[in-house]
Formats: C-alpha cells, structure tokens, sequence
C-alpha cells in the first residue's frame, strides 16, 4: 500500500529490526581493583532497587533472611551480568579504561 503526499510516495512497510546494544567492551587499561570496586557498588546499588521492588510482591512476606540474601544476590548477579552501565561510568570517573 503507498500513499501520495505532495509529490512523495511513502511505502506502508514494518520498520527495520533494530539490533541489540553489544555489550560494553573489557578496559584492558584499567585496574581491576577499580573495577571490582565499581562491580560491587553496582551489585549494592542493584540489590536497592530489587529490595524496593520486592517489597510489593508475595516474597516480601517470607522469612526476611532469606528475602534479603535473594535481592542481595540477585542484585549481584545484575550487576554482574551489565547491569545498568553504573559499573563503567563508576570505573571510569575513577581512572579506570572503560569505554
């Protein structure tokens, strides 16, 4: 199906796929202490934000032991997976290479 306006014709098609971001490539300059460091405060950052999250759920009314332990480590593992990027900003405000 196209459609005239003013002296354009515009095919009716599905937009392009759009590929997905490729993840933040490894600082090979950078210390790995500063980016530890940046991981762990990420995996803090990240356990927050799941505690918060949680807090509207069925899991909030468990044992808080346990529900601690799980948005602690989940969030670590958040963190550890890309996370939200925190981790390179962090890594590079402190010195460190990523890019």
């Amino acid at each position: 199906m196209s459609t005239a306006v003013t002296g354009l014709t515009t095919a009716a098609a599905a937009p392009a796929p759009v590929a997905p971001a490729a993840a933040a490539p490894a600082a090979t300059t950078s210390d790995p202490k500063i980016r530890e460091a940046a991981e762990a405060f990420e995996g803090v950052f990240m356990s927050m934000l799941v505690e918060e999250m949680m807090k509207s759920t069925e899991v909030a009314k468990g044992n808080p032991l346990y529900t601690g332990l799980m948005t602690e480590k989940l969030g670590d593992q958040i963190s550890r997976s890309g996370g939200i990027g925190l981790a390179d900003v962090i890594e590079r405000q402190m010195g460190g290479g990523a890019a």
